[in-house]
This record gives C-alpha cells, structure tokens and sequence, in this order.
C-alpha cells in the first residue's frame, strides 16, 4: 500500500472506532503521476459532491481494492468510452433517474 493508501487507512479505521489517529508525518514530494496516455500538462482536478454514504463507500471501496478512488473513478470512465453496453445501460438508468 502506498504511503497516502496506508495513512488514510489508518484515519479510517481510527474514525470508524471513534479515536484519532497519531498525525503521519507526509510523504517525501513525488513527481506528478503521469497517467497512461497523458501528459501531466493535459491532468486537470475534478470535484465531485456526493452524500455522505456514497463518500464512505468510495472510501471503503478504494481501501478495500488497495487502491485509491481517483483511479476508482478513472476506471469507470474508461470503461463508459470503451463499452458501449456498459454506456448504454449507464444512460438508461441515468433517464429513469430523471
């Protein structure tokens, strides 16, 4: 697990048993991660708001799969351009949501 996994690892079980964590000292700076098939000049920041429960889950998710919910989210995406039944069945439940 990489030093950021492991350290909001810790935070999490220690907010899910109700304790604070001892502080971690932050990871030494890293080079920008260069996404595959992407220059670090092209990387933009996306915010997502979401209740509660869906955060925790992501959260737990992440943890889970040993990894972090940006890739979670850039997974996804990859495969709504690469699957078009996947697409197609994302659209139907998003106009039944509407």
């Amino acid at each position: 697990m990489s030093p950021k996994a492991s350290d909001l690892a810790a935070r999490f079980v220690s907010s899910a048993a109700g304790t604070r964590a001892a502080p971690v000292a932050p990871p030494s700076p890293e080079p920008p991660t260069q996404l595959s098939g992407t220059s670090t000049a092209s990387i933009v920041r996306f915010m997502v708001k979401m209740p509660k429960a869906q955060h925790r889950f992501i959260r737990q998710f992440a943890l889970d799969s040993d990894s972090d919910v940006s890739t979670i989210v850039r997974t996804l995406l990859t495969r709504i351009e690469n699957d078009p039944v996947f697409a197609e069945e994302l659209r139907t439940i998003l106009q039944e949501h509407h």
